[in-house]
């Protein structure tokens, strides 16, 4: 795949804000109103309704109070913000959770502000004398793709090999294709089927470089497409459950699903990431997560670029799958890729809370690696939705 190292930048703040503050009631509002209104919940829409929103934003005086004695620094933490419902009629569970990652990610940095404006205040004041060593600390980066996970099996040697990327879709669910769920016999592993999921990190395997704090999840289960039948290609998409709810933070979020066929209203190209192979000559793969861009493809070109492919296995693009690649060659998701998201940024306000992406595919299989007029195949997410979400979120 592409050689573009995906770089993260994170901003840390310090503790402390008084008993009596005035908090935001902007991510609030804003989840109200496009709870109630009726309107197409694209990526250029939420831009849209979140600029006016923004232009309208009312602010609330809260009044916290400490059932025991707390100093300064700790009651800056505390948070009374009530979390909109965004279930509405007509509105998908998937859909409504998109929305809610949304506003967790803008919460986290609303109150990031105003941690810091507290502190600020403080010192000011001199109620408050920052240890030397944490004053404007900036020691870790946000992630540009914080919903990417590494799908990990247990080396001989008690390492973990990371052999497919994921896509963390709620705080228990990762999406992978479902020919992760399981790796051929090897000497290099001790068993089969994986066991964790690395959430977090730009360099999988390391956990101390540029001070990131990578999370490894336990695998609880792995639900495979009941369509699926390896070693054929079709329905290639799966799920993992794992043992505890991620909490989320500007590197480790949930992407949002497309739940529409039609993805044009997206734009031309897709990013897809991953860990994969760098050098199809060498089979050199890469530490550092890379990303690239490449060009949706219409089924019917894709079927005759693909025709000489067709066995067994695979015969043809099916509706539930969609290409993607560089027709002139160089970019392509290649072996180590598999499972990772074929994704689409959601033109949101800037902030350091990572930024939120739109999961279009699954990467499941590719004639050789980056080749011209072979263009890669990925499952199509949104195929896929109503299985999805009875898994994921069947209290909805």
């Amino acid at each position: 795949m592409g050689y573009i190292i995906v770089l993260f930048s994170v901003l840390l703040v310090s503790n402390v804000c008084s008993s009596k503050r005035t908090i935001s009631k902007r991510n609030a509002e804003y989840g109200e109103k496009i709870r109630k209104e009726d309107f197409k919940e694209t990526g250029r829409g939420i831009e849209d309704k979140y600029n006016s929103f923004l232009n309208e934003s009312t602010t609330e005086k809260i009044t916290t109070k400490n059932p025991i004695e707390r100093n300064s620094v700790s009651e800056c933490y505390d948070d009374y913000t009530i979390k909109p419902d965004f279930k509405a009629p007509g509105r998908r569970i998937s859909e409504a959770k998109c929305l809610e990652y949304i506003w967790m990610r803008n919460h986290r940095w609303d109150r990031k502000i105003e941690v810091h404006e507290c502190i600020t205040k403080l010192i000011a004041d001199n109620k408050y004398n920052p240890p030397p060593a944490t004053v404007g600390g900036r020691d870790a980066f946000t992630g540009e793709f914080p919903h990417m996970g590494g799908v990990g099996w247990r080396s001989r040697n008690g390492t973990w090999l990371f052999r497919c990327g994921c896509s963390l879709i709620s705080s228990k669910f990762t999406l992978t294709a479902a020919h992760c769920s399981k790796s051929p016999r090897d000497t290099d592993i001790e068993n089969t089927v994986p066991e964790v999921v690395r959430l977090g990190d730009k360099n999988i395997m390391d956990f101390d470089s540029q001070k990131f704090d990578p999370r490894d999840a336990k695998i609880l289960r792995i639900i495979v497409h009941p369509s699926y039948s390896a070693p054929k290609k079709y329905f290639d998409i799966a799920l993992m459950e794992i043992e505890e709810r991620s909490y989320f933070s500007s590197n480790v979020q949930p992407a949002c699903l497309w739940g529409q066929f039609d993805t044009s209203e997206l734009g031309t190209s897709a990013t897809l990431t991953g860990w994969g192979v760098v050098e199809t000559a060498t089979r050199r793969t890469s530490v550092v997560l890379q990303a690239a861009v490449v060009d949706i493809i219409n089924s019917e070109k894709c079927n005759n670029l693909l025709r000489s492919a067709c066995n067994r296995h695979w015969c043809g693009v099916l509706e539930h799958q969609i290409c993607a690649g560089k027709l002139a060659g160089g970019v392509d998701a290649c072996q180590g890729d598999s499972g990772g998201p074929l994704q689409v940024k959601i033109p949101l306000p800037d902030n350091d809370e990572g930024s939120m992406h739109y999961v279009i595919g699954v990467t499941s299989f590719g004639i050789g690696c980056a080749l011209p007029d072979l263009p890669g195949v990925y499952t199509r997410v949104s195929s896929f939705i109503d299985w999805i979400e009875s898994i994921v979120w069947p209290e909805s």
